[in-house]
């Protein structure tokens, strides 16, 4: 363990001869990046491993353009769930580290400048984040996703408080054992599989000195793995493609949108059908009127441009008939492709929205009260609409 007044803690680890050194900042402020560095070249390393994978050691080493690149570019290059998933692992990070006029991301920053400038190789010893996320999402069960999503909606929608210094090393792991017994799988897939596959890659390294600059919810836990017996825990990269293969949907969870689709869409017809046309007719204008009506008031409330309320009207009455799209996205997208947020808004929303407003301001998060409001305002205008409906199957 590093001295008790560095900002940086340090394991070492013996892997069969070969020297590891396992950094970590419990806290990322300008003076514990310094002290990196230092340590760094104090410790004169034969290579440096970082926890990161390619996309985001591309995105982190080339600020200016992922910073000027814009939703609709991500959207069209099909790397939509790839954002996605590194938002969700930097609102993790967020949310369990502590980060002083610093974001995640700065501490690898320091490891592979100094890689750079040294001539060292760089190991990159994470998983791919889109794997990360896609393993997240698909082995949370359907009904418990709600919760998943809203956890890192809310913790992106918040301002990161800079934890204090004195703070104990257990209370992170109090943190996180929070997060197990309520999120289960989250916390598998975000932490245990991570330091798993994290660990493996560290072995596979050939350096005999290693230094290694992982997250302070990874450390200590990579190191145990790595002090553990060999025979007991080194896995070979065949036994870690199950961590790398992304569950396939069900087909009950594929076909269940279309089915609530068709039920609603049947009762319709069989009203027509069988029951009295002119009320059924009736019924029809009141779902379409009072739909569009509603949604078009709580989307002009978020302030969306007139064609994006005027989409999220229209497109309302029909597709509230299919959970699986909603007025909201219908609503957010015309925004986005109008008034398209760029990655500077994704950074700065948590800090933005902690002022009201902040949520009309800052595009992303106009965009988010967009989906929320069309939604809403679909959602009302349905219970409206069945109230005024007379007897579907009435004579």
């Amino acid at each position: 363990m590093s001295d008790p007044l560095s900002r940086i803690q340090k394991r070492e680890v013996d892997l069969d001869g070969r020297r590891v050194v396992l950094l970590d900042l419990p806290r990322v402020d300008p003076e514990a990046l310094s002290q990196l560095r230092d340590l760094l070249q104090r410790e004169s390393p034969d290579a440096v491993a970082v926890a990161l994978d390619e996309q985001r050691r591309e995105w982190l080493t080339d600020r200016e353009s992922w910073e000027s690149l814009n939703l609709l570019d991500i959207l069209k290059q099909k790397r939509g769930r790839l954002l996605h998933s590194y938002l969700a692992l930097r609102i993790f990070q967020k949310r369990f580290g502590s980060f002083d006029g610093c974001e995640p991301g700065d501490e690898m920053c320091v490891a592979l400048e100094y890689a750079h400038q040294e001539g060292l190789p760089v190991h990159l010893v994470d998983r791919d984040v889109k794997t990360t996320g896609l393993r997240a999402w698909r082995l949370t069960p359907t009904l418990r996703r709600s919760r998943l999503a809203l956890a890192l909606t809310s913790g992106s929608f918040r301002r990161t408080r800079t934890r204090p210094e004195t703070e104990e090393p257990d209370s992170l792991h109090d943190r996180l054992d929070k997060v197990g017994r309520s999120m289960p799988v989250a916390r598998r897939v975000f932490v245990e599989e991570r330091n798993e596959f994290t660990a493996q890659r560290i072995r596979e390294s050939d350096a005999q000195h290693l230094a290694v600059v992982l997250s302070t919810t990874q450390a200590k836990a990579v190191a145990d793995l790595l002090r553990a017996d060999s025979d007991a825990t080194a896995d070979s990269p065949a036994d870690l493609q199950h961590l790398m293969t992304v569950p396939e949907r069900s087909l009950l969870s594929r076909a269940m949108p279309w089915l609530f689709s068709l039920f609603i869409v049947g009762l319709f017809v069989f009203g027509f059908t069988q029951g009295d046309a002119d009320a059924m007719h009736d019924a029809l204008v009141a779902w379409l009127l009072v739909n569009g009506t509603l949604t078009a008031i709580f989307t002009a409330a978020a302030m969306a441009h007139p064609a994006a309320v005027l989409a999220a009207a229209i497109s309302a009455p029909f597709v509230s008939l299919n959970p699986a799209i909603g007025a909201g996205t219908v609503g957010a997208l015309v925004q986005a492709f109008l008034v398209p947020p760029t990655i500077h808004d994704i950074e700065r929303v948590g800090d933005d929205i902690a002022r009201i407003r902040g949520w009309w301001t800052n595009r992303l998060a106009r965009l988010a009260l967009i989906f929320v409001f069309a939604n809403l305002g679909s959602t009302v205008g349905t219970f409206v609409a069945l109230a005024l409906f007379p007897n579907l199957f009435g004579g």
